[in-house]
Parts: C-alpha cells; structure tokens; sequence
C-alpha cells in the first residue's frame, strides 16, 4: 500500500469514527395524550455539570464528541440567560440604532408591560419580571423588523416589569451552550416545557444517550424540581416531584409501607383497633387496595411523626410553617386550594369547583378514615394531607380541599384521622 492509500485509510477511519460519535435527540411533547409544541428543552449534563437550552421552534439536539448544538438554529437578535427562570432574568438584544419597542406579552396573547426607547447600536441589557409562572413572549421592533424571543418562567416574581439596565460593554453573553460539553457515557437529563391552556406543564427524562432517537416528554401540569424530577421510597414507588416556588414536592399521595429505614408501617383494617392507636398505621380506602391508584394511602398522625420517618430518605412530612409558605406563595388559602387541585371529574365529584392545578400539585379526593368509629368518608369529595405539627392534646394540623370551592382548609382534626401523605425534599 502506497503511503498515501495509507493517509487516505487512516484518514477514513478516523472520520467515520467521529461520525460513529454523533448522535441526533429530536423531542417530542405530549399533554393528555394529545401532541403539543415545547416551548423549550432544558439539557443538563449530570456528571460533569452545565447546561444548555433549546428554544421553540427547534426541537432537534445534536451530540458530538465533545460538545452540544442545536440543529437548525438560527440565533436569535435577543438573547435570555438563565431561560427557564425564576420569576426575573436579563435579556441582552442587539439594537441597529434609533427607536426600539419593547413588549411583553402572556401566553394568551395580553401585553403585560410594553417600552419604547430610543437606542444607540450595539448591545444592550433588559431586566424582565413576570408576575406569574408560564410562557411568555417578549417582542422587539426596530427598523420595521419584528424580532420575539419565549421566555419560561418557572416561578412568578410578584410583578411584571421591563425595565432597561444599561449598556452591554462586552457585546451579547457568551451562549451557556458554549459552555457545555458533552463526553460518551454522560448522562444527561432532558426538561421539557409546555403551555397547555395557559398552564405551565413540563416532564423530565434521564438517559445516556447511545443512539440516534426520538424522545417524547409525557407532560403534567407545574414545573419538575430540576435536581430531583422524581423521588423512590423504601417499597420502591416512584413519584413525580414538582416545585412550587422554593419548596419541591410529591405530585402524588404518599404509597409506602415502610419507613425509611425499613421497618414497617402496620396495616391496621379493623375499626375499632384503628382509633384505639397511639402508633404509626396505614390503610387503603374503605379497606380495598383498588382505591390506592391514583388516590395513594390513609395514614394516621403517629405514622407521620414517627422518627423512622415515612417518607424517603433526604424527604419529610411537611411541618404546618412549610404548609404555610407553600399556601403564602401560591396566593393564600382563600385561591391555593384551586391551583393545587386536579381538574376535570375524572377523580372529583362534580363540580370542583375552581381547580386549575397551575401550580402542579395535583391534589385528589382521597378521602379519609374516621377518628372515633373507623369508618371510611369523603373519596371523590374531598383530599387531606397531614402534617406533623401537633395543634394540642390529641390533634394535628391538617390541610385540605373541597370539592366546592378553591379554598385550601387549615384543620386540627384528631391524630386517629386516617388522611392522604404528601412528602417534602428536605
């Protein structure tokens, strides 16, 4: 073989080697089996830390040996970093010079905020507040041109505010993207976000990529806890974790019966035994596990307060001052309980009344067991979540919904109730 049949080998092996390593994510979003757009893909990169965005309308990531991009992008004249955000970020846009309208709109097409300023070329930094979480689109005309860039925020500020914040000495920020890097045999975790109904959904897939493939994102309303999109107890249920505001929680009622170092949590069915309890217990509804999914497990006030500790390991049961911030941030018990619970009747009775479940909580009618008989009441008209603040002799705080309105309740119900679980990261 002559040395340049050799070179020209050589050379052929090592390009379809690198071709070998580059693999093309296309995403794809549902919500309720029914095909929707992404407003955005976040892709985090688990070991070796970093992330990158992908915006509407692209929905193509590819990985090469050593880095990460966006197949068909084609930049944008205003950049957003972070996006997805809480409740504020900074924009950088590109100004030609001359008069430049700024607007803010909701996903349902209302301007919040809207700006016009007179500016000079080169860059220049915004600082963006929404008032609530969701989809949004700022809009930027100069010249007759019309640029847009969806910003996603995954928390509200309080506010709603475009304000500019000065000069960009250094011109637009260097894309995270750049910064990102991507190795064979890293994990990554892909976010994906949507807009159904004016509702925030998202979902979250973890996977080491090997391949070329489509990825399809099952989406639920609110926003996953990013570090934790999901959470295993000692029985080994998996549930979905959502954040509300600082605070991550279960998307679902609580299942285990174990505690988290294993022991069991006894199964008590008789009635009389169950309000005779001073120890942790659980039961299914009405004594059938048919009503587990979706609606979970009863468990008395003892179970939750037991130092074993019901919930998964690096998780608690809420303590009634976490009920509180988690009520607080999402507008106070008198509008919570409707953003916390789950729409339609598929599980509710007719007519829960103001459900919207924006804030991904996802609260069902579980009903409960009673305290002084051990029977059973309240499954489709009613959910009740337990904390582990005691309220006085016998009695435990607790928060609750109601079929009839979008209230969430403060009780202080006797520790012998029978109510749903949910648990909080610590």
């Amino acid at each position: 073989m002559t040395r340049f049949s050799l070179l020209l080998a050589t050379l052929i092996g090592i390009l379809g080697g690198l071709n070998a390593q580059v693999i093309v994510i296309t995403f794809e979003g549902t919500v309720n089996a029914t095909p929707t757009p992404l407003d955005s893909i976040r892709v985090m990169n688990l070991p070796q830390g970093g992330d990158t965005t992908i915006y509407f309308p692209d929905n193509v990531l590819v990985l090469g040996s050593t880095e990460v991009s966006e197949a068909g992008s084609a930049g944008f004249a205003m950049q957003s970093l972070p996006n997805p955000f809480s409740g504020s970020t900074e924009v950088v846009l590109e100004a030609m010079g001359g008069v430049t309208q700024l607007a803010l709109f909701d996903v349902a097409g209302r301007e919040l905020v809207a700006q016009t300023a007179n500016l000079a070329a080169g860059a220049h930094r915004f600082l963006v507040n929404c008032e609530r979480p969701g989809v949004h689109l700022l809009t930027m005309v100069q010249g007759g041109v019309r640029s847009s860039l969806r910003l996603v925020a995954t928390e509200g500020a309080g506010v709603t505010g475009l304000s500019l914040v000065g000069r960009s000495v250094q011109g637009a920020p260097k894309s995270d993207r750049s910064l990102f890097t991507w190795t064979p045999g890293d994990e990554l975790r892909y976010i994906g976000y949507a807009t159904s109904a004016g509702v925030l959904h998202s979902a979250a897939i973890d996977e080491v990529p090997v391949a070329t493939a489509t990825r399809t994102f099952i989406m639920a309303a609110g926003a996953v806890c990013p570090d934790s999109p999901s959470v295993t107890d000692s029985d080994g249920n998996v549930y979905a974790v959502v954040q509300i505001g600082s605070q991550c929680w279960m998307a679902s009622n609580l299942r285990t019966t174990t505690y988290a170092n294993g022991d069991l949590v006894p199964n008590v069915t008789d009635a009389a035994q169950w309000v005779g309890l001073t120890t942790g217990a659980w039961v299914h509804y009405n004594n059938d596990s048919q009503y587990e999914n979706p609606y979970g497990k009863l468990y008395n006030w003892y179970a939750v307060a037991d130092p074993r500790n019901v919930c998964p390991t690096g998780w608690h049961v809420p303590s009634d001052a976490e009920w509180t911030v988690l009520s607080v941030y999402l507008g106070g018990e008198s509008v919570a309980g409707g953003k916390m619970k789950s729409t339609g009747t598929q599980y509710w009775g007719s007519p829960n009344e103001g459900a919207t479940n924006e804030s991904g909580f996802s609260g069902l009618p579980g009903g409960n067991r009673n305290w002084n008989a051990g029977g059973f009441g309240g499954l489709v008209l009613s959910g009740n979540w337990r904390s582990d603040t005691e309220a006085g002799f016998g009695e435990a705080w607790t928060y609750g919904l109601s079929i009839d309105d979008g209230i969430l309740f403060r009780g202080d119900p006797s520790k012998n109730y029978g109510f749903s679980v949910r648990c909080l990261r610590d």
